[in-house]
Order: structure tokens, then sequence, then C-alpha cells
């Protein structure tokens, strides 16, 4: 994937720079940065969406707030064909499951490799039981970590923890097993900063591309 290509290059957009308050037998050197090993439950709320008994098809509404599934996953912003939505009433309800800015959403079944990232104009949608969110504590620069889980073996260490040979799964439990290596706040931010200019770059490029094939 790009995202790979970009973070394997980390050591070329980040100066060499060591993580200060990090014990040294729980960190690694990744492209000359320190780096802290942690699982992705120390450092982020990971919330299961609404289940089919909180939430039925027949509960959508035309006009409302939408809610992400599945479908919608796998790009750095959700795809928004076909959103459901539902009622102010059933927002309220369910209000554990409405996203904030910052946010990740994880496939929770099937390609359990794809997530996306809650920017400010998605901020208050909801997710579907289908769907992991995961929202990181304020250590934790969140558009690094959407990163972090777009790269290769990030991905590949994801479907192998999943459960069930005919529609692989998972769950808060597995998900929060997740090893991530966290360099300092600063870089992490230098690191998400620099990638999410070349994805604008890209996508930008595409929708040039787009205009002028119409």
């Amino acid at each position: 994937s790009r995202e790979q290509g970009f973070l394997g290059r980390i050591g070329e957009i980040v100066p060499r720079m060591d993580c200060p308050g990090i014990e040294e037998d729980n960190q690694e050197r990744r492209n000359g940065m320190k780096m802290r090993m942690t699982q992705l439950k120390t450092i982020a709320d990971i919330q299961t969406g609404p289940f089919g008994s909180q939430l039925h098809k027949e509960d959508y509404v035309e006009t409302g707030t939408p809610i992400v599934t599945v479908e919608h996953l796998g790009n750095r912003v959700f795809t928004e064909q076909n959103l459901p939505r539902v009622s102010d009433s059933d927002k309220a309800r369910l209000i554990k499951y409405t996203l904030s800015s910052g946010d990740i959403v994880f496939s929770r079944v099937g390609s359990v490799d794809r997530c996306s990232y809650v920017d400010k104009s998605h901020d208050g949608w909801m997710f579907s039981g289908r769907c992991l969110r995961v929202r990181p504590t304020e250590l934790v620069d969140s558009l690094y970590l959407y990163y972090y889980f777009c790269l290769e073996e990030t991905k590949q260490f994801v479907r192998n923890i999943a459960v069930g040979a005919t529609m692989p799964s998972i769950n808060t439990k597995l998900l929060g097993e997740v090893e991530i290596a966290l360099p300092d706040l600063n870089n992490q931010k230098r690191i998400a900063a620099v990638l999410s200019s070349l994805d604008d770059k890209i996508e930008n490029n595409q929708k040039l591309n787009d205009n002028l094939a119409a």
C-alpha cells in the first residue's frame, strides 16, 4: 500500500531524536527513532457498535444522522454512498455509539484490516454493530495511529489474530492487543502531518484526473 511506502521512510521524514521518559527495556529503534512499544488498549478506548437488538434496519430513516457500516471503510475518510441514517431519538438512545473527530473506525467482520479516520466533517456520525470504534487518549496523535494501522505489517497482524474460518472477525479484546510503536508526541504529529499532506496531494490529483476524464 502507499501508506506502507510512506511509513517505511519515517527515518527520512523525521530526524533522529530520542524520546524522553521512556524505559530502555520497553522501546526499540525504527528507522533511527526511538519507539515505545505498547498495546492499543493502553492508549485508546475501544468500543463495539450497537448490537442488532438495539438497532434494526427498519429503524433507518431518510433524513437523520448517518451511520457508518463496513462498506464505508477502507480509505482515510468514509465513502458516503448508500449511507443509512437514524432518527434524533435513536441517536439520543444510542449516544455511546456517536463518533468524534479523531476516532478511528474498524471493520469488525470480513475485511478486518480496513479502517477509516473520523475528520471534523464526520464528527457526530454514528457507527454500526459491524464496526469497532477506537478513541485514542491525549497521549497519542490519532492521525499517526491511523497511519500506523495502514502499515501492511499491522494489517497482516490484525488479519492473523482474527477468528472464524469463513467470516473473519475481531473484537475489542483482540484489537486491544495489537502492539503499537510510538515515538514521542511531537514526532507523531510531524509524521502524521507529512503523510496527511501526501495523501491530500494524491486525492487532489485523483480528483483532477476524474474531472479531466469526465
